[in-house]
């Protein structure tokens, strides 16, 4: 049998078993609920009900047709009539309700209680049956609470506070003005010491009430508020508290402490001063007032804010207090108002005057201050009072005397003094605080931003129902940088669906006011100062302004002190940055478009003059591109960029360093690395794109694109894309020679000269050693052509041509050493001389003459800042002295240079290493070394591309194939990893060393050889 079921608590629905069944009209939906709660229905009384409009006739049609609807949609007669005047549900047929179930046993059925009775639904103009709605709900609704009351007394004693905090949740939801509900959820929380979570539901309860009907918690609640904070006060778990409220997240530390010294004052009846510090912005006076409004039982509070004013003002602040003290005078009946009155226009008589030429009465602080004594020590004496002043930083020096006098003479009497300042402060005030702390009399708290935790999680709760982006989130704090004011400006443009703005009209006041007391000169250089995208030195800005560094200094001072702008100190150099990113904004906003593009030109311009007195970083390259990239040059900002390009690579030539403006070590290039040095070329490459069809004639523009194919070429050379880097190389060669560029037309040269060496392209080395030693002797360009001295001679030792080489070498040197000046300067150049002057004594067996040169070649290269080439020069030096037959000299040598190699990129000589550190193990009986070797020789012979080095691995892989066949040497695992034939790898070998520079192995080689003929082994 089916099952007709209705859900009335909440949402109505009606399901015939799993399916939910819709009526065309809400009157039959009335007419089931109506029935299925009153389970008889007089007919006329509920066609009256539900066509109350209608004449009885067409009411009692109408209530035909809708039973008529019902039975034939529900596929049976579940409406009969069992006489004329009565409706009921079929009893053959099964009809249940929620409602059934929960006023059966209500306390059991608790969770049937879903909402209202028929919530959201009504019948338009039928207030009859209206009223029997609410008159349901209502009862429903009472026997709700009742059975949740009930439920909680038994949860309570089961301490079930999940269960118990669950059902004073929803009632609190039911009604959220009961405080019933509210008192009994801290009670439950105060005995199971969850007191952060007491103080949670209070203040929601408190900002509810206020918000809403204006008035405060009643007494009851009150006494469970205070008596939690009296037990909880030095206690952890109250710091949790904050954070899940939308007013105070982030300063419950400051919560507390206030909560502390109110609780002080009242309790010792002795005054006491709390001072409140903190930046524009970062929430004082909410998180004052806010805590003050919970104290209106024990504290009445006199309120007063001091204002930047004129000094005929000087005495504003004392009014203003004489003036908040009005209603409590005439309250306790101190005075008559025309009593006050009169005392009013003594003290204050300039106010009155209608003649402004008349001289101002001499102020009587004596009789003021022993009038103010008095009746403050009346008024505290009927209640404790709290005396507020905010921005106590503008007061003057004349009412902070007079205040002081107060201050000294109320000691005995439950007065709390809270002051709130701004960071900026005055000598006077500074005064006034230091003679208040000496005497134990004063608290002070220093609010702080809010961390970013905070922040977002502030952002998470106000903006729940928006759901923006994580970006939009992060945007917000880092413009905000945590201060309170800017968050909730930048929530409430959320809120109002406005485009997100840094600048709103209310930041814009704010900033605007902080600036107000920046004179001509500070203003000049916050202007500055706000072009930069870092910070910025203060003898940058002394320059560029023309004003002497001392006078520079007193205006930074003195925008430190008012709390604008603040040093940070970068090593031994003094920088500036503002004290707040959107105050640098506003700043730069505030100029026009022209003033910025001047300000801009003429930084750049500063900072480029400097270059010529110091190294710079990429990070200066990329300022001074910046400042002329705003200033629209963006010619000059391209060759900064390329400067930049160029601190970042730094290069030095794997092979050998060549001399540059910039010598720093740049060897290790890592993914990360390598992927900002690739976003930068194909960022230069969109600029030099969109400038080309404007800027091509023009020569600056020219050299910077042939600059830029020449790095790129370079970069790509030195991570092995050979081919790519080459082709730059070439463009750059035919651009220079179209140009008339020497430098660059040398430098490609010595760039294509450095791949021959590489891959031991012979006859390209040749053509390209002619053509660079003349293009340097065209040039008359000494350095250049001491640099290709040297490699010409290299040249001539590929090939053989010992003596030319030793001549040409020998030639680079004395170029390079005719002053000591000149030696230091190209001390790189000179070893790298020695050390092919070495091979050639290596390649002549002179081993005692190779190891002086090479000895000469590292000590050169001492604090040159060339790890490269250094190492490069000890593994030369190790192998003259496994040659000379030092073995355990020349592996302590080579063991060194294989751990200065672990942090280079594709070091040169590594193979070599690798291979005579195999040999002089394997002499040891060690096999492993040559064993990786082997395994990895594909890698290493593809990673450098160099035929040596691919020689020299056949050389030793031969040298073992035939330890191997003689029996010499007994290693199942080099048998297995050389398979291969002995004349395979001698002839493998033989072809890829150099005849002249790798002699010795060739011929140890053709020994080989000979033996296989001779002994056919």
């Amino acid at each position: 049998m089916k099952t007709l079921r209705f859900t009335l608590l909440g949402n109505p629905s009606i399901h015939l078993d799993n399916q939910e069944i819709f009526f065309a009209f809400a009157k039959i939906n009335a007419l089931l609920y109506y029935l299925v709660i009153n389970e008889t229905a007089n007919r006329d009384e509920i066609a009256g009900i539900l066509w109350e409009d209608k004449d009885n006739r067409t009411a009692k049609k109408n209530l035909r047709n809708s039973i008529y609807q019902v039975n034939k949609i529900l596929g049976d007669n579940y409406i009969i009539s069992p006489n004329r005047t009565l409706l009921m549900f079929n009893p053959d047929l099964q009809v249940v309700s929620d409602v059934h179930y929960f006023l059966k046993k209500p306390l059991n059925n608790l969770g049937l209680y879903k909402g209202q009775f028929l919530q959201n639904f009504y019948l338009k103009g039928n207030e009859t049956f209206d009223l029997w709605l609410t008159k349901m709900r209502a009862h429903l609704e009472q026997i709700y609470i009742k059975s949740c009351y009930q439920q909680i007394d038994i949860l309570m004693t089961q301490n079930r506070i999940e269960e118990i905090e669950e059902r004073l949740q929803g009632l609190i939801a039911i009604d959220e003005f009961e405080e019933k509900n509210y008192q009994l959820l801290m009670k439950v929380y105060q005995k199971h010491h969850r007191y952060g979570k007491v103080i949670e539901t209070y203040y929601k309860l408190a900002n509810l009430l206020d918000v809403e009907l204006g008035i405060t918690p009643n007494d009851a609640t009150q006494a469970i508020y205070e008596e939690v904070i009296a037990k909880d006060r030095n206690q952890q778990k109250i710091k949790q508290f904050l954070k899940t409220t939308n007013d105070f997240i982030g300063r419950l530390d400051v919560i507390k402490e206030l909560e502390t010294f109110f609780n002080s004052v009242y309790k010792e009846k002795k005054s006491h001063t709390m001072i409140l510090i903190g930046g524009t912005g970062i929430g004082k006076r909410t998180v004052t007032r806010q805590v003050l409004s919970n104290q209106i039982n024990h504290y009445q509070i006199v309120t007063s804010e001091c204002f930047q004013g004129e000094p005929k003002q000087s005495l504003q602040i004392l009014k203003d207090i004489f003036e908040s003290l009005k209603d409590l005078i005439l309250q306790y009946q101190l005075m008559s108002l025309n009593q006050w009155k009169r005392a009013y226009e003594t003290f204050f008589p300039n106010y009155f005057l209608k003649d402004s030429h008349l001289s101002t009465p001499i102020f009587p602080a004596d009789l003021f201050t022993s009038f103010m004594i008095d009746i403050l020590k009346k008024i505290s004496r009927q209640k404790a009072t709290v005396l507020l002043i905010e921005d106590i930083h503008w007061i003057t020096p004349e009412a902070l005397t007079l205040l002081q006098t107060l201050v000294n003479h109320l000691e005995d009497d439950p007065i709390a003094f809270i002051f709130t300042q701004n960071l900026n402060s005055n000598p006077h005030l500074d005064q006034f605080f230091n003679h208040l702390v000496n005497r134990k009399k004063v608290d002070i708290i220093k609010i702080k931003e809010l961390s970013e935790k905070e922040s977002l999680t502030y952002l998470e709760q106000k903006l729940a129902g928006l759901n923006p982006p994580c970006k939009d989130y992060q945007r917000i704090y880092q413009w905000s940088e945590g201060n309170p004011f800017f968050l909730s400006e930048y929530v409430n443009q959320y809120l109002k669906g406005q485009k997100f703005s840094i600048l709103t009209p209310a930041i814009e006041a704010k900033l605007s006011l902080k600036l107000k007391q920046v004179n001509s000169h500070e203003e000049e250089l916050l202007c500055y100062l706000s072009c930069f995208q870092n910070a910025a030195s203060i003898s940058i800005l002394s320059e560029i302004m023309n004003l002497p560094l001392a006078l520079t200094i007193s205006l930074v001072e003195t925008l430190c002190n008012k709390q604008v702008i603040k040093e940070i100190f970068n090593g031994d150099e003094v920088t500036l940055i503002f004290k707040q990113k959107l105050l640098a904004h506003y700043c730069y906003q505030k100029m026009s478009v022209a003033k910025r593009r001047l300000l801009h030109a003429q930084i750049a311009k500063q900072l480029e003059n400097m270059m010529q007195n110091t190294q710079f970083s990429a990070e200066q390259f990329e300022e001074i591109a910046f400042h002329f990239q705003e200033a629209k040059e963006p010619v000059q900002a391209l060759q900064h960029q390329l400067n930049r390009l160029e601190a970042i690579l730094q290069f030095q030539h794997e092979l050998f360093p060549i001399y540059s403006q910039n010598p720093m070590e740049a060897d290790c290039i890592d993914g990360k690395r390598h992927l900002l040095i690739q976003t930068q070329f194909n960022t230069i490459h969109q600029v030099i794109q969109q400038l080309s069809s404007k800027f091509e004639p023009v020569k600056s523009f020219q050299e910077s694109l042939i600059r830029f194919l020449y790095i790129e070429g370079c970069y790509l050379i030195r991570i092995g894309q050979y081919q790519k880097g080459i082709t730059n190389i070439q463009k750059v060669i035919s651009a220079a020679t179209e140009w008339h560029h020497t430098h660059y037309l040398l430098e490609s040269y010595r760039q294509i000269i450095h791949y021959c060496i590489q891959v031991e392209n012979i006859s390209e080395m040749k053509y390209y050693t002619e053509l660079a030693l003349d293009a340097a002797v065209s040039a008359n360009n000494y350095e250049a052509i001491a640099i290709q001295l040297r490699l010409s001679g290299l040249y001539f030792l590929m090939i053989g041509h010992i003596p030319k080489a030793s001549q040409y070498l020998n030639q680079s040197i004395s170029f390079f050493s005719l002053t000591s000046a000149l030696q230091s300067k190209y001390a790189i150049q000179i070893a790298a001389a020695y050390d092919y002057l070495a091979e050639i004594e290596q390649i002549q067996g002179n081993l005692a003459k190779a190891i002086d040169f090479q000895n000469r070649a590292i000590q050169l290269s001492q604090n040159k800042r060339s790890r490269t080439s250094v190492i490069s020069f000890y593994i030369s030096l190790g192998i003259s002295y496994y040659q000379s037959g030092e073995i355990d000299k020349a592996e302590s040598i080579l063991i060194n240079a294989k751990e200065g190699l672990q942090s280079l990129r594709f070091p040169w000589k590594e193979v070599q290493l690798e291979v005579y550190l195999a040999l002089i193990n394997c002499e040891k009986g060690n096999y492993k070394p040559l064993i990786d070797l082997i395994n990895k020789k594909e890698e290493l012979m593809a990673r450098y591309s160099n035929p040596r080095d691919k020689g020299m691995i056949y050389y030793i892989m031969a040298l073992t194939k035939a330890k191997i066949n003689s029996g010499k040497l007994n290693c199942l695992e080099l048998s297995n990893l050389l398979k291969g034939e002995l004349s395979y790898y001698l002839e493998l070998a033989k072809n890829h060393l150099n005849p002249c520079r790798d002699r010795q192995h060739i011929k140890e080689l053709e020994r080989l050889e000979k033996m296989i003929s001779q002994k056919n082994i």
